[in-house]
């Protein structure tokens, strides 16, 4: 763990120490890759540690669920979605075991364009879900995203091209699955306005951002934030981030008090 990681996991520590658990809590997480070499991916143990906590503290939705729950479930009652970007083979063959051990659906965000091949990031190169693994999760009651084919950022494109990434992957899916699409999410969280509102002429009725914050009462349901879970977290800075720590935290970085 770097000195950067160790000193963000004091902090958050810290701050849990002063607020405790605390009710109400409404988050998405965002995972890629489980089984692997952090900080990339999380590693086994610790994404079963993860989600046993997640079991026994939240109640747990698809987010294609989440709008229903927000509207029906009491103030008090912790949410969350557990989601995963980009579509890589180890969701399926390590993730998808355990999420089933404790009764969890999640969404999955899929990179169509990559459906059966690899990518290259800068941690390696990563097998992709095939199309049949990615049918048999929307057959047992996971959710399926769009996140586009090629995986562009989307604001650094022409807007022609974005609408293309953004409809096409969703005909795409649709057409894989048979059932609607209704969840997005940004490649790298990149989004302005036009792009949001070609995900709303695609369609969709939900889109997940990159940016770190719990959910409000009355999200906007396009840009909705999620709290990214990195190999480097302890299980004690893992519950920290779902506590009201990690306001506290993202307060003190705005002010400049915290560190960068």
């Amino acid at each position: 763990m770097s000195l950067k990681d160790l000193a963000r996991e004091a902090c958050y520590r810290l701050l849990y120490a002063w607020t405790g658990q605390g009710q109400g809590i409404r988050v998405i997480l965002l995972y890629h890759s489980v089984g692997g070499e952090p900080p990339f991916s999380i590693p086994l143990n610790a994404f079963e540690q993860q989600m046993e906590l997640l079991a026994e503290r939240f109640r747990i939705v698809r987010l294609c669920d989440l709008p229903e729950a927000l509207a029906n479930e009491p103030l008090e009652t912790n949410i969350a979605c557990v989601t995963f970007d980009d579509g890589y083979r180890d969701n399926y063959e390590v993730a998808l075991p355990i999420l089933d051990r404790f009764g969890i659906k999640a969404t999955f965000f899929i990179t169509a364009g990559f459906i059966g091949k690899s990518l290259r990031n800068s941690f390696g190169e990563h097998a992709m879900m095939d199309a049949r693994q990615v049918e048999e999760l929307a057959r047992e009651g996971h959710e399926i995203g769009a996140h586009t084919i090629n995986h562009p950022k989307l604001t650094q494109v022409p807007l022609e091209r974005a609408w293309q990434e953004i409809d096409t992957s969703k005909q795409f899916l649709e057409n894989l699955l048979q059932r609607p699409i209704h969840s997005f999410a940004f490649p790298k969280g990149d989004y302005n306005q036009a792009i949001k509102s070609l995900v709303q002429k695609a369609g969709f009725q939900l889109a997940v951002t990159i940016h770190e914050a719990f959910l409000e009462t009355y999200p906007d349901w396009l840009a909705l934030p999620r709290v990214w879970v990195n190999g480097s977290i302890s299980l004690k800075g893992f519950e920290a981030r779902l506590s009201p720590a990690l306001m506290l935290y993202r307060k003190w970085r705005k002010q400049g008090l915290g560190e960068a």
